[in-house]
């Protein structure tokens, strides 16, 4: 991968990455994504980049979790109000056993 010198393109990748990863990122992941092989200084964005949230966010946040690694989420504050907007499975569980069984099957 390219290094990647420009800090706003390093820091939209940082962003980026956590928004669309949908889980908690390594730092190792992260340092990754930014293109900026250091890392002190995807620490230094990724610093930058959560201070940013909280001021721009009332209910979005991301958090460094106990294992280190990072997390893009909703406050638990407003996790309740939005639980029923969130993805739910393409198909019931019904039908996956159904189709799993299916799929043993052939």
């Amino acid at each position: 991968m390219a290094r990647i010198e420009d800090k706003a393109e390093a820091t939209a990748r940082i962003e980026a990455a956590l928004y669309a990863a949908g889980r908690p990122l390594k730092i190792e992941e992260i340092i990754r994504a930014s293109g900026t092989e250091s890392r002190t200084k995807t620490q230094e964005l990724l610093d930058t980049v959560v201070k940013k949230t909280k001021s721009a966010f009332v209910a979005i946040e991301i958090v460094m979790l106990p294992d280190g690694s990072y997390v893009f989420q909703i406050k638990p504050e407003h996790s309740a109000k939005v639980k029923r907007y969130a993805s739910r499975p393409l198909l019931p569980n019904a039908t996956l056993k159904t189709l799993s069984y299916i799929a043993y099957r052939q």
